[in-house]
């Protein structure tokens, strides 16, 4: 699926904002990751697999594309959250569907308010690191699952 906007002969990448607060915002999230990884280099590999296999495609695909398709406002972002976390249930767990959907959300906000592909797609790898790093064993832990 995240292949089908290639097929699309319509499609049209959204231009790259270049305005200073938009290299300032890409700057902060490069710097943060890079600051965790420095900490903790461990989630290295983590950090470089989700930003180029997780988060480029997702975001490219559900906001870049597919939100695009639906039309803007708060309804077509529903829609490709709800999209967004079926999948996430499908391919792990239903746990797994609840919590991205609020983030997903927020993507969806976010990229209809900035129309910033790179931004979000930092943003959505920034998070899904601190949540690998601090919150997924406390999840685990308050849940009563151990890993």
């Amino acid at each position: 699926m995240l292949f089908l906007p290639l097929l699309d002969r319509a499609l049209r990448m959204p231009s790259l904002p270049r305005s200073t607060s938009h290299y300032l915002a890409w700057a902060a999230l490069s710097i943060t990751a890079i600051v965790l990884l420095v900490w903790r280099p461990v989630f290295a590999s983590f950090g470089l697999i989700t930003l180029f296999a997780v988060a480029l495609p997702e975001e490219w695909y559900f906001r870049a594309y597919f939100m695009d398709r639906l039309g803007k406002g708060f309804r077509p972002n529903a829609i490709a959250s709800i999209l967004f976390s079926l999948l996430h249930g499908l391919t792990r767990d239903w746990s797994t569907a609840l919590l991205v959907f609020v983030p997903s959300l927020f993507y969806g906000w976010l990229y209809q308010r900035t129309r910033d592909l790179p931004l979000l797609i930092l943003t959505h790898a920034l998070s899904n690191l601190v949540f690998v790093m601090f919150l997924a064993q406390f999840i685990a832990d308050f849940m009563g699952n151990s890993r």
